[in-house]
């Protein structure tokens, strides 16, 4: 059964915290960046490093993603146990 009216006014009025990544071309990103600054209240924002061709060739660099990928697993799992 889906929401009421009052449970979806407060979900829409409720405020999120959202982690997106985007791939773009460099003459959209100050675009981009513009319209997040412009409609939202932008927390963190980062250009990320294509790491595609050290993950594909370096093992360690496998090991650290791998490691990272679990202990991020964790930390959600932590988190909601304790919500």
């Amino acid at each position: 059964m889906g929401k009421s009216s009052e449970q979806f006014i407060e979900m829409r009025e409720r405020e999120y915290l959202i982690s997106a990544t985007f791939k773009t071309q460099g003459k959209y990103v100050n675009i981009l960046e513009n319209y997040l600054l412009d409609n939202t209240k932008l927390v963190n924002y980062k250009i990320l490093t294509d790491t595609k061709e050290l993950y594909d060739n370096d093992v360690i660099f496998r090991k650290l993603v791998k490691m990272e990928a679990e202990a991020k697993k964790q930390k959600e799992i932590y988190i909601k146990n304790k919500l």
